[in-house]
């Protein structure tokens, strides 16, 4: 009986984590990722880390792949007005429209979709990054980009998921997740 109780010790002392130790990222709550320091609110992927952004959104960088290429979620709330894109119509039609130079990817139109019970659109394109970026000897980088325009009360918000296409698909889920949680506050 001794030795049961001193087993089964031991292998309670092993799970725990120790003082002052991190918390377990995979044992995090949805609850505890919410994020609302942004013109919205949405959760954080579990393994991911915001980072800043010089145009007031949000980018969320995930994992990277071989050529440390990371996978980024960016969101965005763009204004009425803004120099970019003055608003909802303006973005979708220059994704729609034809490219601005004859070597650019093409823009394809996804599937409308409803996000926080607004019509929103989206659109995809491949593209390549060059890795180092000034050097002889960059290696190409296939990568996949798709947006997602939000209309707002004022101006539209924008999400973005762009990923090297070696870890497009595994990670995807983590861009729905964002877009599943998130809320306009305008």
């Amino acid at each position: 009986m001794k030795h049961l109780l001193l087993a089964l010790s031991l292998v309670t002392a092993a799970g725990a984590a120790p003082a002052g130790a991190p918390p377990d990222e995979s044992v995090r709550t949805q609850k505890d990722l919410i994020m609302s320091d942004a013109p919205f609110e949405y959760a954080l992927p579990a393994g991911w880390h915001r980072r800043p952004s010089e145009d007031g959104g949000v980018v969320l960088a995930g994992p990277a792949d071989a050529h440390e290429v990371f996978a980024l979620i960016t969101l965005r709330h763009y204004p009425p007005g803004d120099p970019d894109f003055a608003d909802f119509d303006a973005f979708v039609a220059r994704q729609t429209g034809p490219p601005m130079f004859a070597s650019s990817p093409k823009t394809e139109a996804l599937p409308a979709r409803t996000i926080a019970g607004r019509k929103a659109r989206a659109f995809a394109r491949d593209s390549s990054v060059f890795v180092p970026p000034s050097s002889r000897d960059s290696k190409e980088v296939p990568m996949r980009e798709e947006l997602v325009a939000v209309p707002a009360s004022s101006g539209f918000y924008l999400a973005t998921y762009y990923a090297p296409k070696s870890l497009h698909k595994k990670h995807r889920r983590a861009f729905e997740a964002v877009l599943k949680s998130f809320k306009p506050k305008l």
